[in-house]
């Protein structure tokens, strides 16, 4: 789901959270085909995906892309008081550094790497990793229906895992999260899903 630095950030749709109530059970389902199918729904629209990820030096850094099928998005990347925005559309490419230049043609190597950002986030979705249904699950206030894979340790000791919340009215996905199973603790990265209906990408 879902290349330059930045980008490799944004292909881990996921996110943390730090105020969720995960229910410990996993419930009967499929949990696979059910996160699969609702971010096969998610392309039927325009979506945005906002992306809050943590560096290792502690330092935020906020990715907002809009995907405007069936070949069309928006990303601007926010870190240090700096933004950077890019725009793809098919084949071209436009980049605006945030330096005063305006939008500008991006070279051949760059227009690529975005083209192939493109063509991956409208790609049959493909979810590889097994998810345990947690049932209906209350998250800041809300309930959603979760999913969640497996918690596996990493180098630092701490147990993580990947949790994701549907929308049970809508079918579709509102967060991603990889972070503490209890949801404890600050998030490492989280990914929030919404569907604005004015989303409109144009060449700039």
């Amino acid at each position: 789901m879902g290349r330059n630095d930045d980008m490799r950030i944004a292909k881990v749709a996921l996110a943390f959270a730090a105020a969720v109530v995960c229910a410990p059970a996993a419930f009967a389902c499929d949990g696979k085909a059910e996160v699969e199918a609702a971010f096969v729904k998610q392309q039927k629209q325009p979506w945005r995906t906002e992306i809050l990820t943590k560096a290792p030096d502690g330092a935020d850094q906020l990715q907002r892309f809009d995907f405007q099928p069936p070949d069309k998005m928006y990303r601007k990347a926010s870190a240090r008081g700096e933004s950077v925005e890019t725009i793809g559309i098919g084949q071209s490419a436009w980049g605006n550094q945030g330096d005063g230049a305006g939008w500008e043609v991006l070279e051949a190597r760059q227009a690529t790497l975005v083209t192939a950002h493109i063509e991956e986030a409208f790609a049959p979705p493909r979810v590889m990793a097994d998810f345990n249904c947690l049932g209906d699950v209350t998250f800041e206030g809300k309930a959603y229906r979760a999913y969640q894979t497996t918690p596996e340790k990493i180098e630092s000791g701490d147990m993580l895992a990947r949790t994701i919340y549907v929308d049970s009215d809508t079918g579709l996905p509102a967060y991603n999260i990889v972070g503490a199973p209890d949801g404890s603790g600050d998030p490492m990265v989280r990914s929030t899903y919404s569907y604005p209906t004015d989303i409109r990408i144009e060449k700039p």
